[in-house]
């Protein structure tokens, strides 16, 4: 599965990144990408950053890889918005978005991608990294739990873009 992540976006909801786009906006770009690397060798999941093109000062859109991860900069007259778009209608089912831009996210999810919203992305790279440090790549399971349901009634089923999206957290 393809992991693609909005770079501006993220580097906006990120405290860490937004302090550092305040110095420079390349140095953002830079820790964004680190933190992607350390997920990816922890995970070994497919990851490729979108950012503004027009952002970067060049005239065309290019690709570039580092560290295993995939970068790709819009071209001119495009926003990361559209390259998100269209690798969502290209991979749909294939891909897990990770962006906090409601429009991004309602065509991707109309294309059947899977959305994750940038908290909890970053929370889920933040835990990877803590299991990573400890040794463990799995949560602890607890066991002392009883096998039988606490309450019997009618279902509490999460609506399937609920599900799918806790499925796609759990792949994490």
């Amino acid at each position: 599965m393809l992991i693609a992540i909005d770079g501006y976006n993220f580097i906006k909801q990120s405290p860490e990144l937004r302090r550092l786009e305040q110095v420079e906006l390349q140095k953002a770009r830079q820790g964004l990408i680190e933190q992607l690397i350390k997920y990816k060798r922890l995970k070994g999941h497919s990851i490729t950053v979108v950012f503004d093109g027009w952002q970067e000062g060049r005239l065309s859109g290019h690709r570039e890889r580092f560290g295993g991860i995939d970068v790709i900069f819009s071209k001119p007259g495009y926003k990361a918005d559209d390259v998100l778009k269209r690798l969502a209608s290209e991979k749909r089912e294939g891909i897990m978005l990770v962006t906090s831009d409601r429009d991004v996210a309602l065509f991707a999810e109309k294309k059947g991608a899977t959305v994750i919203p940038v908290s909890d992305f970053a929370a889920a790279m933040e835990m990877a990294g803590y299991y990573g440090l400890k040794g463990s790549q799995e949560e602890p399971v607890l066991r002392n739990r009883s096998v039988a349901p606490v309450k019997k009634g009618p279902s509490r089923r999460l609506p399937k873009s609920k599900r799918k999206e806790s499925a796609a957290m759990k792949k994490l």
